[in-house]
């Protein structure tokens, strides 16, 4: 099976990008920090009006919201600080109780260790008997005599790793009476906190509709920048033409910030995009085409470098988000495609169309599976749909990785070649756009895996399981992007939990998804944001996959 599809990969010239593996994110993700040019008279005036725009709905939000109680909202926030060192004592408790559990673990591999020896010698004793010449036997030889250290090596460690796994688990009992009493401390403190967060009552603006024009067109002058605007608008009459068109479409500016806005906050650009999807095909008028287009501007507002073979020195270095569309289009319409992806939202669009891949490629990798593996497009089985080529297709080493050819895409030199986790976990990513199924990167502490869309919810696959690592989203940690997956099963009620997140940007708050790490919420209404998002997920009971392929990793003996 993998000599036909080397053949088969060997004999295309297809694609477009850098052998490198480029990651894709969700937008708004902030651009990277330049020197600003000084603007243009023209550009100056559209700046200054842009600003007093976004001044004056701060303005307008900032009458018509509620006066909070203060003595709840400091109430709210004190059972969260609580919450946060009760969650501090937990990961304490836990770390310690770790010890234990590394140490019998390093007892395991102590085991295999010498018992991986004595499978060595036994093998090279049978060589033995079967050498015929002074140089191969004294290879073999060589082989036992190093092995048999090796074993001795391994019966001393045995040795020092079962004393020190003695003495930890005559504390084991201590560790464990600390580890449930810190959970049930944890637990006593989310509770409070959420009664807290419901003695406020912020009910009654949260899931009012009445202030949302402001509220969304402040977040796209807020995102955007009034500079950022001007910049794009000063162009041209045309450019300028666009960010007013997007300024006076309610409709439209809702679905792209409820999207999460565009990539590094390109409003402009992303309005470019839309268009010229619209012109190039009336498909992308209405329905779930449409949400593609959106998806798309909104991911390609900044530009994804291509992935093209290093033979095609004359291949596009980006994207072209048109080209994109019309290729996932055509796709679609040819039923090629998950059944599933004609119900995907805008949101859900974005982890499909961020490849690095060229479109020629998406098509091959279709046609490859539908012609070697049509069973895993069929599977029932959506943890391993499409993903289990991995497994059989990309054999596990980097021995061949030296053997790729500049005359293949990335993605096809990764089913020649095989490769570790990393080389895994893109073809992974790569063979799930190909069919329009959503799916990220999940890092984890020394070790690459992915995670993506199912119709029961995300789910990791080739790795740990949800907390065990991060994204290269806005997101950040895994379990706040999980959240926001769940949260956004439920569009209406996960609006509420937007306008929290819309009113903290009004307030002055840093936006926050979620409880630690770099994008912790500290303000009041991100965290009544987060507080909301996990009312949601609870009300619509959504389930939290367990992880599948987790034996794949490296660190598994």
């Amino acid at each position: 099976m993998m000599q036909r599809i080397q053949h088969w990969a060997l004999a295309i010239s297809l694609g477009t990008i850098l052998v490198v593996a480029v990651d894709s994110t969700l937008a708004a993700q902030p651009a990277p920090k330049t020197t600003a040019a000084p603007l243009g008279d023209a550009a100056q005036k559209l700046e200054a009006r842009y600003a007093a725009m976004l001044n004056a709905l701060k303005a307008d939000i900032a009458k018509a919201l509620p006066t909070v109680n203060e003595q709840s909202k400091a109430a709210f926030l004190k059972a969260h600080q609580d919450q946060m060192a009760a969650r501090a004592r937990l990961d304490k408790a836990e770390a310690a109780f770790g010890e234990l559990n590394k140490a019998s673990g390093l007892v395991g591999h102590a085991n295999w260790w010498i018992n991986d020896a004595k499978k060595q010698i036994a093998k090279a004793q049978g060589d033995l008997k079967k050498a015929t010449t002074d140089e191969a036997i004294a290879g073999v030889q060589k082989i036992i005599t190093d092995q048999q250290n090796r074993m001795e090596a391994g019966q001393v460690a045995l040795k020092e790793r079962q004393a020190a796994l003695d003495k930890a688990k005559l504390d084991q009992a201590r560790l464990t009476q600390a580890r449930d009493a810190a959970k049930t401390e944890l637990a006593t403190t989310l509770v409070n906190t959420q009664k807290a967060l419901d003695a406020v009552n912020l009910s009654e603006i949260l899931r009012s509709d009445a202030i949302d024009s402001q509220l969304i067109k402040f977040q796209v002058l807020f995102s955007a920048t009034p500079r950022g605007l001007a910049e794009f608008a000063s162009q041209g009459p045309a450019q300028e033409a666009l960010i007013e068109k997007m300024l006076s479409d309610d409709e439209m500016m809702r679905e792209m910030v409820y999207a999460d806005g565009p990539t590094s906050g390109k409003y402009g650009r992303a309005m470019e995009i839309y268009t010229a999807i619209q012109s190039a095909s009336p498909k992308a008028a209405s329905g779930n085409l449409q949400r593609l287009a959106l998806a798309i501007a909104l991911q390609h507002a900044m530009p994804i470098a291509q992935s093209n073979p290093g033979d095609a020195t004359d291949a596009p270095n980006t994207v072209d988000p048109v080209k994109r569309y019309l290729a996932y289009e055509t796709a679609f319409l040819a039923g090629e495609l998950d059944p599933a992806f004609k119900n995907l939202t805008v949101w859900d669009y974005r982890f499909v169309v961020d490849g690095d891949e060229p479109d020629a490629i998406l098509a091959w990798g279709r046609e490859m599976l539908r012609n070697y593996r049509p069973d895993q497009i069929t599977t029932p089985d959506y943890r391993w749909r499409y993903v289990d080529a991995v497994r059989s297709e990309v054999n596990y080493g980097s021995g061949n990785v030296k053997d790729d050819r500049p005359s293949l895409q990335q993605y096809q030199n990764i089913v020649c070649n095989g490769g570790v986790c990393g080389r895994r976990a893109f073809f992974g990513r790569f063979i799930l756009r190909s069919f329009g199924i959503p799916t990220v990167a999940r890092p984890q502490p020394g070790h690459a895996a992915l995670a993506h869309w199912t119709p029961d919810g995300w789910v990791v696959n080739l790795g740990g399981g949800w907390g065990a690592g991060w994204t290269r989203t806005l997101y950040e940690q895994d379990i706040n992007f999980l959240a926001v997956a769940q949260g956004r099963r439920s569009p209406n009620a996960y609006l509420q939990v937007q306008r929290a997140h819309w009113i903290g940007d009004v307030v002055g708050e840093k936006k926050g998804y979620g409880l630690e790490g770099k994008s912790a919420a500290k303000g009041f209404w991100n965290l009544a944001a987060i507080g909301r998002r996990q009312e949601v997920i609870k009300e619509t009971n959504a389930q939290t996959l367990a992880a599948v392929g987790t034996e794949l990793g490296e660190a598994d003996p």
